[in-house]
């Protein structure tokens, strides 16, 4: 992940799968993959959970009325604090296709992505 210029939130949403498997959402770059993020400015009139709602629901098109928050955490990119927030959902309960930038990623590439990232209180996915 580049250096961040301003505050980001960020986010991933766990999908279930029928079979019982799990995929992580993530976002393609220019320089690879790396977590759902939007910029997070204090002046806005939002909370970092209403920033990353309206980014799932608006740019990756997911049905948010279908996903269930289950964890809050923080982590460290640049030395910069990073809300980082995890919701999960049903196979059955969201679209099919994503958007061009987005997709389901493997656990294994999941926790390469994060990787980079100092999370206090890892979350165990």
């Amino acid at each position: 992940m580049k250096q961040l210029s301003n505050k980001k939130v960020a986010g991933t949403v766990i999908l279930h799968l029928e079979d019982g498997s799990k995929k992580f959402l993530v976002r393609t770059l220019d320089d690879g993959q790396a977590l759902v993020f939007t910029d997070f400015s204090d002046e806005q009139t939002q909370t970092g959970l209403a920033n990353i709602l309206q980014l799932l629901k608006e740019d990756a098109r997911l049905d948010i009325e279908n996903i269930r928050l289950v964890e809050l955490t923080n982590g460290q990119v640049y030395d910069t604090n990073v809300p980082l927030f995890v919701f999960e959902t049903q196979e059955t309960q969201q679209w099919s296709e994503l958007p061009n930038e987005y997709y389901w990623a493997e656990a294994q590439t999941f926790r390469e992505i994060i990787q980079d990232m100092d999370i206090e209180g890892m979350p165990f996915f």
